[in-house]
């Protein structure tokens, strides 16, 4: 298993959405602040491509902090969806 470690600001229900979004995956949610979380997250490295384009899907409410890994892939794939609309 591999993991990633988010961190949701809460707005507009968020960490909500994002509990629901990845209902099926291992994870557990600290509290940082008043409106900010760090949610670690197991999964399967088959489901990371799924990973990445939900975690993609919450914009900037949203930051992967760790693995750098998982950044990198979440950076690459936000350039080549700038560069599909670029012309």
């Amino acid at each position: 298993y591999e993991s990633v470690t988010l961190r949701i600001t809460d707005e507009r229900n968020a960490l909500e959405r994002c509990m629901l979004h990845f209902a099926h995956f291992e994870k557990r949610a600290e509290r940082l602040d008043r409106n900010r979380y760090l949610v670690h997250i197991r999964y399967d490295s088959d489901d990371e491509l799924e990973l990445v384009i939900r975690v993609l899907s919450f914009g900037p409410l949203v930051e992967v902090t760790e693995p750098e890994r998982f950044r990198k892939l979440v950076r690459e794939r936000l350039k080549r969806q700038k560069s599909c609309g670029a012309r």
